[in-house]
């Protein structure tokens, strides 16, 4: 399977949008889902200083994609993918391997000295991908509704 990845264009930004409405539907009951979506509700955006949307292309078909965000930690820049999904008839072949790999590059070339990434508790199969890739837990976040 030949797998290309991009940083998404303005007429990628549909359909990485109607991959995020799927992984919204898919994601919906578990834990932590309804707060997530509300702390991060912008999934897909344009190249921008803050950040940027990549996407996975294959036979000119998007498959997945990652938003990463730029952040500053005092004078250090750092990168959080805040969203991540491939369609399940792609999964399991290297396209969530190469959207991280994509969004390593990038936020290196933004001069990024680390790179976070987010998943719900109950994600075991993003986690799993994050794991493989070198992104392994640094922080526990733990919360209750007031």
């Amino acid at each position: 399977m030949n797998i290309s990845t991009r940083v998404a264009q303005e007429s990628d930004l549909d359909t990485c949008r109607m991959m995020d409405s799927e992984a919204r539907a898919a994601l919906r009951d578990l834990r932590g889902a309804a707060e997530f979506f509300a702390s991060y509700p912008e999934s897909v955006r344009a190249a921008d200083t803050d950040g940027c949307t990549v996407i996975a292309v294959v036979a000119d078909h998007g498959v997945g994609f990652a938003t990463v965000q730029f952040m500053r930690a005092g004078t250090v820049q750092h990168g959080v993918i805040t969203r991540m999904y491939v369609v399940p008839d792609a999964r399991e072949v290297g396209v969530g391997d190469a959207l991280v790999a994509a969004v390593r590059a990038n936020a290196s070339e933004r001069g990024c000295a680390w790179l976070d990434a987010l998943a719900l508790p109950g994600d075991r199969a993003l986690k799993n991908l994050y794991e493989r890739n070198g992104l392994t837990a640094r922080l526990l976040v733990a919360s209750t509704r007031l």
